[in-house]
């Protein structure tokens, strides 16, 4: 075994090695070159000790080569190293691919991997028949699917709480006058100067309101003097009843926090009116049932009312849920184009959108209307027309055909109130012009529900999907991902 000895006592370009115990044995001082001025003296002793040195099997080794072999040699080892986890994890991968060859739960799949070329075939064909089928009804179910097909789930609710709806009360001529009025006229007046443009402001008169709580409330045209339900709650008073500041007080609202219920769901209401100086006809006195939320008058469900009578309204309350895009009833709870304070309706829209084209067209509208349209709207379209040249362009578009719109959708949520009126002439107190109203829901404990349900939704198909291409291929999700997994470890073996 050779040994390396370094020695930096002679000259800096080069190294000498020793042996130890030869150095021991003849001493030092004749086996050294020492540095005394005399080259020639130096290399005669430098040649000595090589030659002594080859003679008893040592090596004369350059430094620098020393360190480039070790280098070398570290990074042979290092390669090695890497070659051989490379092999290790090829040997791994391998491995784990033929488990899952073996183990797939795809029906066929194995044998198309191990089995004979005609057996290995016909799995193939097999196989590929089952996903083709597989793709044909599976496309029909999804297109089955994006039709977004609906039905109408119809149930009874029962409840122990079934609320009032609120109901609206307003003398006909003055609602119309309010609502149709035109610079501050009522349209069965005329104007008395006619060629200046119109600035009026809405402007509402003070309600001279008096109430002593349970015996009577009053607004100055209505007066209450009974409201009781069968349960014994009495409710003449403002926590139930409210004047309809909007409608210059024409009008007043009869539970309008939707927080009434009684036990039988029965109530007795009884009011007098006080006509003002002016009128000069006799009152009409309409009854409008409606949903809390809804601040406008729909007098398509309005009920006369007259003095003298006794009158039972009978009301079916019908909860309707629609289903919102892309299902067909397409329905939107924003209020898109309404203008008109309270909760979206689809006719409070297409009134809105109408009044904002007459807007558009003649540069202004009535007087109610006006205070609701938007900003952007006025500041572009506000005309200059006289009062006689606006009223008429109003006039003539509103006795036109209603336009239509798309922008209207139907609310998702809706209260349908059926109204059956009854009346019996009052043999007694018919100097009295009391208005009597009774109020009954057909249903005392329950109320029906109307609602939209998905036809074909999407957790059916996917059982429906899923039951198929498991008698297909007897295939799942699972099945799919081991598919997967194999595929991407065929691909990293390809790759390292």
């Amino acid at each position: 075994m050779t040994k390396l000895h370094s020695f930096y006592g002679i000259p800096p370009s080069m190294h000498q090695y020793r042996n130890p115990r030869t150095d021991s044995m003849n001493g030092s001082a004749n086996n050294y070159g020492v540095r005394n001025g005399n080259g020639r003296l130096e290399l005669e002793l430098l040649e000595n000790i090589h030659e002594k040195n080859r003679s008893e099997g040592f090596t004369y080794v350059d430094r620098s080569l020393l360190e480039q072999n070790n280098n070398s040699k570290l990074n042979d080892d290092e390669d090695n190293y890497w070659h051989e986890i490379q092999l290790n994890r090829k040997m791994i991968i391998k491995k784990k691919i033929e488990e899952y060859v073996n183990t797939f739960t795809v029906h066929g799949l194995t044998k198309v991997f191990t089995g004979e070329r005609v057996e290995s075939a016909f799995w193939l064909v097999m196989l590929f028949g089952g996903i083709l089928l597989s793709v044909v009804i599976v496309h029909g179910l999804v297109t089955k699917f994006l039709k977004h097909g609906i039905y109408t789930e119809i149930r009874s609710e029962i409840t122990d709480e079934n609320f009032f709806p609120s109901v609206t009360f307003c003398e006909n001529q003055l609602l119309i006058d309010n609502y149709f009025s035109y610079c501050g006229v009522p349209p069965r007046v005329q104007h008395i100067n006619h060629t200046v443009v119109c600035d009026y402001k809405m402007k509402y008169r003070q309600a001279p309101m008096n109430e002593s709580r349970n015996k009577f409330w009053y607004n100055g045209l209505f007066n209450v003097t009974k409201c009781e339900t069968w349960g014994g709650k009495k409710c003449a008073n403002s926590d139930y009843f409210k004047t309809m500041k909007h409608f210059n007080h024409s009008c007043i609202t009869w539970n309008y926090a939707g927080n009434l219920s009684d036990i039988y769901s029965h109530v007795d209401i009884e009011f007098e009116f006080k006509p003002p100086s002016w009128l000069n006809k006799d009152e009409v006195i309409i009854a409008v049932p409606h949903d809390h939320t809804i601040h406008e008058i729909d007098i398509t469900n309005k009920v006369d009312i007259e003095p003298y009578k006794t009158y039972e309204i009978k009301l079916d309350k019908t909860e309707i849920k629609r289903l919102p895009h892309p299902f067909p009833s397409n329905c939107s709870n924003s209020k898109g184009e309404d203008i008109f304070p309270g909760r979206y309706t689809r006719r409070s829209c297409i009134e809105s959108h109408n009044y904002i084209e007459m807007y558009k067209k003649c540069g202004d509208t009535l007087d109610y209307v006006r205070q609701f349209i938007p900003h952007a709207i006025k500041k572009r379209y506000k005309g200059n027309k006289t009062i006689k040249e606006a009223e008429m362009c109003i006039w003539r578009f509103g006795k036109g055909e209603t336009q239509k719109t798309k922008n209207c959708a139907f609310p998702c949520t809706d209260l349908d109130l059926g109204v059956m009126p009854s009346f019996n002439e009052r043999k007694k107190g018919k100097s009295q012009t009391k208005y009597r109203i009774s109020l009954q829901y057909q249903r005392v404990d329950a109320y029906k529900v109307m609602e939209e349900k998905e036809l074909y939704p999407w957790d059916q198909m996917a059982c429906e999907i899923g039951g198929l291409i498991g008698l297909a291929i007897g295939a799942s999700i699972i099945s799919l991902v081991e598919v997967i997994v194999y595929a991407f470890l065929v691909i990293v073996n390809k790759v390292i």
